[in-house]
């Protein structure tokens, strides 16, 4: 197995035009990967339910908490 700075010095040995080449399908690689998990996640169907209306979401008892907090600081 090749060590992982072997390869980065035989880019470094390449040209400009190799190394910009190089770079551009590493890119292009990983951002295909990223976008399809991120396609792949999003487009698989929830298991379950959607969360019923009378359970508060986490961001309103986030706020309802730090509106709490700050008014017992100013009493």
């Amino acid at each position: 197995m090749r060590h992982p700075l072997d390869f980065i010095e035989n880019l470094q040995k390449k040209s400009e035009a190799e190394r910009r080449t190089i770079a551009a399908l590493i890119v292009v690689a990983l951002m295909a990967i990223i976008i399809g998990v991120w396609i792949t996640i999003f487009s698989i169907a929830p298991s379950e339910p959607a969360v019923s209306a009378t359970e508060p979401s986490p961001f309103s008892l986030l706020w309802n908490f730090i509106k709490d907090s700050v008014g017992q600081i100013y009493k």
